[in-house]
């Protein structure tokens, strides 16, 4: 007689389980494979923590009853929904626990964010699904319980939670449809356009020199200073670098001299609330959109008054940035965008916009970006461990409003590159293709590389001091990519 039970709560597991892999996978996540995810994200971790979730609750709402209502099976669906998110993310991290109490309660922390976010954009949906997927559950097991005789005291109770569950599953709906439709500042992403007159050479040397003036005056880092690299002909193409979110100039202090020695002039400016000298500054976190474009456009300017072609290029948030550039500003000849941060990989295409003004309406956290070392990150002394959550939505912020311009009017520059590496774990390349088909649609020509998965890079691909970097084939990826602004 024992047997039936526990038959019946693995195969409720197996059935939550199965249902939320099908959810995830229509529901548009990024999970690259069984067992490789990206991200963190893993098939295996997806349906194992659902089937956990699942059989545990199934065992204390239904199991210890023997009363497969429909009711308890789709209370015990939704609360799995529920939990599966917590419970999803706790095994992609224990495969890298952190050493000591800080680093697992920096991982705790984490999880819990991330959690938090993934049900206040995606829960609206899981909850109801994973409701109905209980109810099937009841409907399928129901032989395998004997008849209970009588009335279920716990009938009354049951309802009650129905009902609340129901109410939240309403009120997750009317918070992401409130999340969608809330309008986007976009006025501060648009930035000025292109000006009709460039600098002339001269007063982009004086731009550049009172700039640096500026940097001097604040307390940074002395190798997150702007660089900027010249040829002795004005003719010479200008390759504009964007550095990515918490790094600085330095993040190029090896590509820049290379790009020089083929004939470039070369501008890597610091972007702003970057580069502190003290990188456990919460500086990120009071920088607005509006300030990382108004810094594109200044260095665009600077690039014009010094003759040649324009390139901008950028990896991650500068990534974003160059984008932007491709789509604003008809004074760019080429935009070359490397692994741009549209989006955590965690969240689907269909719920960004939500994640987006969910992480510019929350208060801002510092987040580690390695638990394990929450203060430090190995060579790149120069780079914050931390990045503040509304500095993620400021860039985000900017995708979304570029991938509705994008949709509306073709984009601006000559030409258009992406690159896409295929082992990034960072961003989300869903929102990638998003936008290049947008383009595309505009009647665009766009460039897209790909740089295989078989080749490990990671997501930073341009710091030489970055765990598994090989930059002697990331820059050679770049370099042909720049084929057409050749000097």
């Amino acid at each position: 007689m024992m047997f039936r039970p526990v038959l019946a709560i693995v195969l409720a597991g197996i059935i939550f389980s199965l249902g939320g892999v099908l959810a995830t996978y229509f529901g548009g996540l990024p999970v690259a494979s069984v067992s490789e995810g990206e991200g963190g994200l893993r098939w295996v971790d997806i349906a194992t923590g659902i089937f956990v979730v699942g059989a545990l609750l199934w065992w204390t709402l239904v199991g210890r009853k023997g009363r497969p209502t429909l009711l308890r099976g789709a209370i015990a669906g939704a609360l799995t929904g529920i939990l599966s998110y917590p419970a999803v993310l706790i095994l992609g991290e224990l495969t890298r626990i952190a050493p000591g109490i800080d680093g697992a309660m920096e991982q705790a922390a984490a999880v819990s964010r991330l959690s938090g976010l993934g049900f206040l954009t995606t829960g609206f949906a899981a909850v109801p699904t994973m409701a109905v997927v209980g109810v099937v559950s009841a409907l399928l097991l129901r032989p395998l319980y004997p008849m209970a005789k009588g009335r279920d005291p716990a009938l009354n109770l049951l309802r009650g939670a129905g009902v609340l569950l129901l109410a939240l599953a309403g009120g997750l709906v009317a918070l992401f449809i409130w999340l969608t439709v809330l309008p986007l500042d976009r006025e501060r992403v648009l930035g000025a356009g292109s000006p009709a007159e460039a600098p002339n050479y001269e007063q982009a040397l004086a731009s550049f020199e009172a700039l640096r003036q500026r940097e001097d005056q604040i307390p940074i880092n002395p190798r997150c200073a702007s660089k900027l690299l010249l040829q002795g002909s004005r003719e010479a193409p200008t390759v504009i670098f964007l550095h990515g979110l918490t790094n600085c100039p330095a993040q190029a202090d090896k590509l820049a001299p290379k790009l020089f020695e083929a004939g470039y002039n070369v501008y890597v400016p610091r972007l702003p609330g970057h580069g502190a000298a003290d990188r456990m500054t919460m500086a990120l976190a009071g920088v607005g959109a509006g300030d990382y474009v108004a810094a594109t456009e200044e260095a665009i300017a600077l690039a014009r008054g010094l003759g040649g072609e324009v390139v901008v290029s950028g990896l991650s948030a500068g990534g974003v940035l160059s984008a932007w550039s491709g789509q604003q500003r008809a004074d760019v000849d080429q935009a070359i965008t490397m692994a741009p941060f549209f989006g955590l990989r965690q969240v689907p295409v269909w719920a960004n916009r939500a994640a987006t003004n969910l992480l510019l309406l929350l208060p801002n956290v510092m987040m580690s970006w390695d638990p394990k070392n929450p203060e430090g990150l190995g060579e790149m002394d120069y780079a914050y461990p931390r990045f503040a959550t509304r500095a993620l939505g400021q860039f985000m912020l900017i995708g979304e409003v570029l991938a509705d311009l994008a949709e509306a009017q073709p984009p601006l520059a000559k030409r258009l590159s992406v690159m896409v590496n295929e082992a990034d774990t960072e961003v989300n390349d869903r929102l990638v293709d998003r936008l290049v088909r947008a383009w595309q649609g505009q009647g665009a020509e766009v460039e897209v590389k790909l740089v295989p998965l078989a080749l490990g890079l990671p997501h930073d691909l341009i710091d030489p001091r970055q765990e598994n970097a090989n930059t002697e084939v990331a820059y050679g990826l770049f370099i042909e990519m720049l084929g057409g602004a050749a000097p």
